[in-house]
């Protein structure tokens, strides 16, 4: 014979550990609802801003890139004139970009070679200050070097030069951008440091005929000095 069903009672049911789980849900979230659907709404807003801001970053890549494009064709052809007007474009539509900055760089440079060099100075230490480029960072930097240099200002122009050194890597480079820095010391009147870093540039590439050579030539200018 069949075992006859034990009832639940419902006291029994009331202490279910489920439904009490499910019922202390249930009733949570009622009790802050509010707060959840706020927070869900925000995080939708924040996803859809992220969304449109990356978009937006990316389109604004692409089209400072083709500006800079038109630029670098002008600058090909030594049209410095059409050039500057694309660059300038792109500088001020599109700075947040690497093309916008690229393009600040470039600038720099033309009025660097035009003599320009209150604009030249602007245009390099924006670059400096944002441009991830190795190579344009270490032009700038003895650009600016020698801006600071030609009006008097030998502390900056010092500061520029020792920048310069973290952005090269050959010996040849680094000799040039240390011979310089010594001669800066010399122009400000520290001869002892000038004497030093000569004789440490020897000393470090003592295997190197051409830099040996270069840094002897600059230790005698400043002794004939």
């Amino acid at each position: 014979m069949l075992k006859p069903k034990r009832k639940i009672l419902r006291q029994e049911i009331e202490k279910d550990p489920f439904l009490d789980t499910l019922f202390s849900i249930k009733q949570h979230f009622e009790i802050h609802r509010k707060i959840y659907l706020r927070s869900i709404t925000a995080l939708f807003t924040f996803v859809l801003i992220f969304s449109f801001y990356f978009k937006s970053r990316s389109e604004n890549a692409i089209d400072a890139s083709v500006v800079l494009n038109k630029a670098m064709v002008f600058m090909a052809q030594k049209d410095n004139l059409n050039a500057m007007i694309f660059l300038q474009e792109v500088n001020d539509k599109y700075i947040d970009t690497n093309a916008g900055l690229d393009a600040s760089y470039y600038l720099g440079k033309i009025y660097f070679e035009r003599e320009d060099y209150i604009l030249a100075q602007s245009f390099f230490k924006q670059y400096n200050s944002k441009g991830s480029s190795k190579l344009f960072l270490g032009a700038s930097c003895k650009s600016l070097s020698y801006i600071y240099e030609i009006n008097g200002d030998l502390e900056n122009a010092i500061k520029y030069q020792k920048l310069q050194l973290k952005y090269i890597s050959s010996n040849l480079d680094k000799a040039h951008a240390n011979i310089n820095l010594a001669k800066i010391f010399f122009n400000m009147g520290d001869i002892k440091s000038a004497k030093v870093l000569i004789k440490q540039i020897i000393k470090d590439n003592s295997d190197n005929f051409e830099i040996i050579q270069l840094a002897e030539q600059a230790y005698g200018s400043i002794l004939a000095k």
